[in-house]
């Protein structure tokens, strides 16, 4: 089969899936990015992913894109239509070829202000594109806060909303077992207003645990309001600050926590959960989170309702007194399930169910027309 994918920079989240399809025999594989990897990233300490046997076009030439978009048979996937130039104009450049176009995007039900104004402009990105697209790859699906109730209310057929995952590749690190004497919370990512670190302040602060520890690892505009919140929480001795690490050093300190939080307000995804958990470390993460999906409460970790201090309190709780987990078998469980080769069998099969022909459910009778008659 021949696959094209379209994005604006070689996602580090999507790579290990589309090398994984380039590997399979039988397989060619594109993948049109408008650059390979934006200078934030590269900063914050990201490698530019491993593209294996994938034929990578950085920048692609108008004739290139019209080439590429338009070969007969072909599965087209665009990852993003808003705000993502050269996906859309692929997209714009297939409509009328013989192709199999699918749309793939994160979640963005995200409530609040920004819900409304946000509906009124994807559904509007519906009515233009859905009789285009052979189906949706949802990433962060399911739930009351899911990409599915979203989109589908915007217009796109729920039965062509399928769900999807961001992937990572396992990163290596040391399988030993973590013996700090005593708990050790994490927090992953930026400190800006939407990942609600002033909530996991407060739930940590509620915590009768006075051994434990958080660490706080990121950087962000919010770093000055936290500490001094954490001050006023009485906590500032058991809560640490650390400032961003390159991605391996990242995984460690995850592989060395006992469990990490993702207590945002919104996450269209959020891929320290693949990695922490990848690493044998369980997670506790909030509703609005898109990788909830994976979260299984109570087998890998738990799911609380977001912007809920009490509830989070009662997650960390749960955390400390009944959950029990080997690392090294989680480990070996969440890396067979969310690694390369088990997300691009995921997408294989999902593309196998838009693909096949629909099923056109039977016409009742019109009132006064006779039923043909079936010879025999």
């Amino acid at each position: 089969m021949h696959f094209v994918f379209w994005h604006s920079y070689l996602m580090f989240h999507q790579a290990a899936y589309i090398r994984e399809l380039a590997n399979t025999p039988g397989n060619t594989v594109h993948w049109c990015v408008t650059q390979a990897l934006p200078a934030h990233y590269r900063d914050r300490g990201y490698p530019q992913p491993d593209t294996g046997r994938i034929q990578v076009h950085v920048a692609p030439t108008p004739a290139q894109i019209a080439e590429l978009a338009t070969r007969p048979g072909s599965v087209q996937v665009f990852f993003g239509l808003r705000g993502f130039a050269l996906p859309l104009a692929a997209f714009k450049a297939s409509r009328g070829a013989p192709v199999h176009r699918f749309l793939m995007t994160e979640n963005r039900y995200e409530p609040g202000a920004r819900l409304l104004p946000r509906w009124l402009l994807y559904t509007w990105d519906a009515l233009r594109h859905r009789r285009h697209l052979s189906g949706v790859f949802c990433i962060g699906h399911a739930g009351r806060y899911g990409g599915a109730r979203f989109f589908a209310a915007c217009g796109y057929p729920r039965s062509r909303i399928v769900p999807f995952v961001h992937v990572v590749d396992p990163t290596p690190v040391p399988r030993t077992p973590v013996s700090h004497g005593h708990l050790q919370v994490l927090y992953v990512g930026q400190l800006i207003a939407r990942k609600r670190v002033d909530l996991l302040l407060r739930a940590f602060s509620q915590l009768d645990v006075p051994t434990a520890r958080l660490r706080i690892l990121g950087q962000g505009p919010q770093e000055p309001v936290l500490r001094r919140l954490a001050a006023q929480l009485g906590i500032a001795e058991r809560v640490s600050f650390s400032p961003g690490l390159p991605n391996a050093e990242t995984v460690a300190a995850m592989a060395g926590a006992d469990v990490l939080v993702l207590p945002s307000r919104f996450d269209g995804w959020g891929a320290v959960v693949n990695e922490a958990l990848m690493v044998g470390t369980p997670v506790i993460c909030s509703n609005r989170c898109g990788a909830s999906d994976v979260i299984e409460n109570g087998r890998n970790g738990y799911v609380f309702e977001a912007g809920s201090a009490r509830a989070l309190r009662e997650r960390l709780r749960q955390y400390c007194e009944e959950f029990r987990w080997n690392r090294t078998e989680l480990a070996h469980t969440e890396t067979a399930r969310l690694s390369g080769p088990a997300v691009a069998a995921r997408f294989q099969h999902r593309l196998a169910q838009l693909l096949a022909p629909q099923q056109t459910p039977p016409q009742p009778a019109v009132p006064g027309t006779a039923t043909p008659m079936v010879k025999r």
